[in-house]
């Protein structure tokens, strides 16, 4: 029997390695998702997210940036995923796939100077009164129905606007708005939060449409996750 050559030993060699690494699937890199970590209600997002995501077996790396620039890379496909929406985003840019089950509530409430007597929140308050909410609230842009209002980039900025008298409320998530507030109890002794909310809405995850294929698996671990009681404020 014939000794096999060197060149026709390596080719063998390499034919054998070849199919022990195709019968092996390939690690996929993590999938990025962009979050804005200014904002403790993405924050928050992505802390729930995280745990989806190990729970469905999928790697993911969460990418800190500004809110619209995330949303657009997603929409364009150069990024996964945004955190956390509002719904119906995926009617507005068809490029996008809702995991349809809720992530998180959002929530928008009022806050006024004290002492005015204003009573509780109610719609109406926005066509009398100069607004102001962060800039880049799609939520606020919502309940405005086009009225004018101011954009600040901070809770800070709104809040100074607010004492300063260029606006008459401010929209802001009690999330980040009360932790500023009760963090700074002699600065912002002057501010209150109307009740009720003035808005209030389930928040979904987004997906670039090419990554279709794990929306059902998202979908499947964040309801186990909730039927679990996996988070406190959940209301089922």
């Amino acid at each position: 029997m014939r000794r096999m050559g060197p060149m026709l030993l390596f080719a063998v060699l390499g034919l054998v390695l070849l199919f022990l690494l195709g019968s092996f699937p390939q690690a996929r890199a993590p999938y990025r998702i962009g979050y804005f970590s200014d904002s403790l209600i993405a924050v928050e997002a992505k802390k729930r997210l995280e745990v989806v995501y190990a729970r469905a077996g999928l790697p993911v790396e969460f990418v800190p940036m500004p809110p619209k620039r995330s949303l657009n890379l997603t929409v364009d496909g150069l990024l996964d995923g945004v955190t956390a929406r509002v719904p119906g985003l995926d009617q507005e840019y068809p490029s996008l796939l809702q995991v349809c089950v809720t992530i998180l509530d959002f929530e928008g409430a009022a806050y006024v100077i004290k002492g005015q007597n204003i009573g509780e929140y109610r719609e109406s308050l926005l066509d009398v009164m100069k607004v102001g909410a962060l800039s880049g609230g799609i939520w606020a842009r919502e309940i405005m129905h086009g009225r004018e209002m101011e954009l600040p980039k901070s809770y800070e900025s709104l809040f100074a606007m607010l004492q300063g008298g260029r606006i008459d409320i401010a929209l802001a998530n009690p999330l980040g708005a009360d932790a500023l507030l009760r963090n700074n109890p002699g600065q912002y002794a002057n501010i209150e939060r109307l009740d009720p909310l003035a808005f209030r809405a389930p928040f979904y995850h987004y997906l670039n449409e090419k990554n279709a294929d794990i929306v059902p698996l998202l979908e499947k671990a964040l309801q186990e996750l909730r039927d679990e009681g996996y988070w406190d404020d959940q209301e089922g």
